[in-house]
């Protein structure tokens, strides 16, 4: 009965409003707006799948992306394995196979803290070696604790032993608008074979760290134009040969000889500008005028104009009025006498010091 009675009973309003005010803060606490959920950032893949291998020169060239992010994992090394095999032998090879067949050729211990491309070159020998091999490359990622993971996908390559040997005498021969090279074709090959193996030619200029491949297409003559290039820039250019591979025809897919030697070259403007012409005198209160149309040239940075009172006077032995490069087009000559004639040969001037021949003389009588 009690309990009964004390189901009826009706708490007293005050005692909800606690109850009620903790219940309206919550509400408000819940109505902050949340973003979208940002998505994990992925961890940096432990196996690599994209190894590569090519030939340039004497060397085989092997290359992989390697990703790195907050959450990749801290890396100890990176093993490079070689299974040197057959041409012949199938392809197909298990990875205990490889493991227990390929040698471990290097580790790479200094890793990069940002996503980069990593590569190792593999030397070759072209003259001892065997012919008719495949080389048979993988790697795999170690980390801090010296565990291993999976190794790679392999990259495979039968190397070019007839490969020609690396062009030489490269010479330049400066022009005004341009740059003439030219060098001497190999006479054999890497493995001391001949002739030499050359279908064509790549020619690179290295500025600073860059190095760009100057002929869009093979070259198939041992010389090359370079139109492009700036006076005063230290410029370095190589040359490589281009070997067919057996049984092609393709300059796309022949392989590059070794570099040539380096050649060094600065550009310097030793070329005058053209000399002004046609020049117009004329004279009028005590003065002379002259006027000529300016160069054509982007690198004229002023004239000079000569003056004396003899057209036989050796041209060494004229006054040149002006103390500093004139910059216009047109002079006033007032350090003359009334009555007296005078001659004028006007010359142009780079920016490089380089003076144009003299002008046509002209002469003028001073007028009142």
């Amino acid at each position: 009965m009690k309990s009964l009675l004390f189901a009826k009973r009706k708490i007293p309003t005050f005692c909800l409003l606690p109850f009620a005010f903790c219940l309206l803060i919550f509400n408000f606490a819940a109505c902050g707006k949340i973003g979208d959920p940002l998505p994990p950032i992925p961890r940096a893949p432990l196996v690599i799948e994209e190894l590569q291998v090519v030939q340039q020169g004497t060397e085989l060239i092997l290359s992989f992306p390697l990703i790195r992010n907050a959450r990749a994992t801290k890396l100890q090394r990176i093993e490079v394995y070689r299974l040197v095999e057959s041409d012949s032998d199938p392809q197909g090879v298990t990875l205990e196979t490889f493991s227990a067949r390929a040698s471990l050729i290097t580790s790479i211990e200094q890793i990069p803290d940002k996503t980069s491309t990593i590569t190792f070159r593999d030397a070759l020998d072209l003259k001892s070696s065997a012919r008719n091999i495949r080389y048979r490359y993988s790697v795999r990622l170690v980390n801090q604790a010296g565990q291993a993971a999976d190794f790679s996908n392999y990259a495979m390559i039968v190397p070019l032993f007839d490969l020609a040997l690396s062009p030489t005498g490269l010479s330049v021969a400066q022009q005004e608008r341009q740059i003439d090279l030219t060098w001497a074709a190999p006479a054999a090959n890497e493995s001391g074979t001949a002739p030499a193996n050359v279908a064509g030619y790549n020619l690179y200029r290295r500025s600073g760290d860059a190095v760009v491949r100057l002929n869009v297409e093979p070259l198939t003559e041992p010389r090359f134009t370079d139109r492009n290039f700036a006076f005063g820039a230290e410029y370095q250019y190589i040359v490589r040969a281009l070997s067919l591979l057996p049984g092609s025809a393709s300059l796309a897919s022949a392989i590059e000889s070794n570099e040539s030697a380096p050649l060094a070259h600065t550009p310097k403007d030793t070329f005058p500008p053209a000399a002004p012409n046609p020049v117009t005198l004329a004279s009028i209160g005590g003065l002379v005028s002259l006027f000529w149309p300016l160069n054509q040239e982007p690198d004229v940075a002023g004239y000079n104009i000569y003056r004396d009172e003899s057209d036989q006077t050796p041209p060494q032995q004229w006054v040149k009025l002006n103390t500093q490069l004139h910059k216009t087009a047109s002079f006033r000559d007032d350090r003359v006498q009334v009555g007296k004639e005078y001659f004028y040969q006007v010359t142009a001037v780079d920016v490089y010091g380089n003076e144009s021949a003299r002008s046509e003389t002209k002469s003028e009588t001073v007028n009142p």
